[in-house]
């Protein structure tokens, strides 16, 4: 007899389990049920260099996203993120390259160039700023995970007058 009240116990609690959710809801309509967020990987690169064609070392730059949503027909919602590691350094050959998981990959990208060490590593700088093409260079798996997105900027900064 206590065997036969192990079994009817398991289905009953697998019958439970099932109706609480720990199932899928596939069979509903709505689709999956997924855990976790939309994301995506992000990469920003460039070279920076003066009139000359001379790398510039130690010049800021930094990456600001934007993203366009329309949530409904009437509703248009724009939205510019500055993260707090958004800013980096040029080294000596004038490389710079943001790499970051982003929640949805940005329509936009402004990238703004900044001579930050007065007349170090060749002299003032005037600012700069860029919008390079935000291009997908890998496909996402049309589940969370958007894809990779990649926006390349080559900048020569003018020397202050």
């Amino acid at each position: 007899m206590s065997m036969r009240i192990k079994r009817i116990w398991r289905f009953l609690a697998s019958t439970v389990l099932g109706l609480l959710g720990f199932s899928s809801c596939e069979w509903l309509g709505i689709g999956l049920c997924m855990y976790g967020e939309p994301h995506a990987d992000f990469k920003a690169i460039g070279t920076v260099s003066d009139e000359t064609g001379k790398p510039i070392e130690g010049i800021r730059v930094a990456v600001q996203q934007h993203r366009h949503y329309e949530n409904s027909e009437s509703v248009i919602y724009d939205q510019n993120d500055w993260y707090d590691n958004d800013t980096l350094f040029t080294d000596s050959k004038g490389r710079y390259e943001l790499v970051r998981s982003v929640f949805s990959a940005p329509n936009r990208v402004t990238v703004v160039f900044e001579d930050i060490d007065g007349g170090e590593n060749g002299g003032e700088f005037e600012k700069a700023e860029a919008n390079p093409k935000v291009t997908q260079t890998k496909k996402g798996d049309k589940n969370w995970y958007n894809g990779a997105f990649q926006a390349e900027a080559d900048v020569v900064m003018h020397k202050v007058k």
